[in-house]
């Protein structure tokens, strides 16, 4: 009989051990299981943020608003990007040659200098759509400014300037310093050249300070000259 207890007993004490590891393993598992599971999200979240890298290297059109009215300038650098069925198709990265041209997927040399970005993204995508593509998309960015402008005169610091921090003729003044105590603001004069002819513009910047007049956009090349004021 002592015998036969001490059996049940050791055997008693043996089950609940079985439980236990039994226990374990299930959690080992389940560990493993949720293991798992994280592996595979952080997998698909790393390929889903690729895909958005990818996306991102091109700008998206609506990107592009800021520079929409910027007028290209010879030596800018430009990017240019032609989607059709949504896949990028053309790439390319050139600057505006000293003749005003850049060098465009399919369409090839295109005049750019003088014209803003919005026009020379429409023409693009006209010419494109014509002959190439069926409604294509096309993206310009300019990713380098390398137009200029000069000032002088009464400016506190007189100089040349990039086009693109200087876009107007009171803006360029304020980029070069601001007005002397002898400037003539009323007398500022832009002058410009077109298809090898000078013109000049005479600008009231006393009345466009006030908010009486609109402000003169400036182009590549021009020079913005602040006279000294007759005493």
């Amino acid at each position: 009989m002592s015998r036969g207890r001490e059996l049940r007993s050791s055997a008693s004490d043996v089950r609940p051990a079985v439980v236990e590891e039994a226990s374990v393993g299930r959690l080992g598992m389940r560990g493993y299981g949720q293991g798992v599971a994280r592996t595979l999200v952080m997998f698909a979240s790393c390929i889903l943020m690729g895909i958005g890298l990818a996306r991102g290297a091109f700008a998206d059109p609506a990107d592009t608003t800021a520079t929409a009215s910027y007028r290209v300038g010879v030596g800018d650098v430009l990017e240019v990007s032609v989607f059709a069925a949504g896949e990028l198709q053309e790439h390319v990265t050139g600057a505006v040659a000293p003749d005003g041209s850049v060098t465009c997927p399919l369409v090839g040399a295109l005049r750019a200098a003088g014209r803003t970005v919005a026009e020379l993204t429409s023409d693009l995508r006209s010419r494109l759509a014509h002959n190439y593509y069926q409604d294509p998309s096309v993206v310009v960015i300019v990713r380098e400014f390398g137009a200029t402008v000069a000032v002088s005169g009464e400016v506190r610091h007189p100089g040349v300037y990039r086009l693109h921090e200087a876009r107007t003729a009171l803006g360029a003044c304020v980029l070069a310093g601001g007005f002397t105590d002898f400037a003539s603001a009323r007398g500022a004069r832009v002058v410009r050249v077109r298809a090898g002819k000078t013109e000049t513009l005479h600008i009231d910047l006393a009345k466009v300070r006030q908010g009486r007049s609109e402000d003169v956009p400036l182009e590549a090349g021009d020079r913005l000259d602040i006279p000294r004021r007759m005493l």
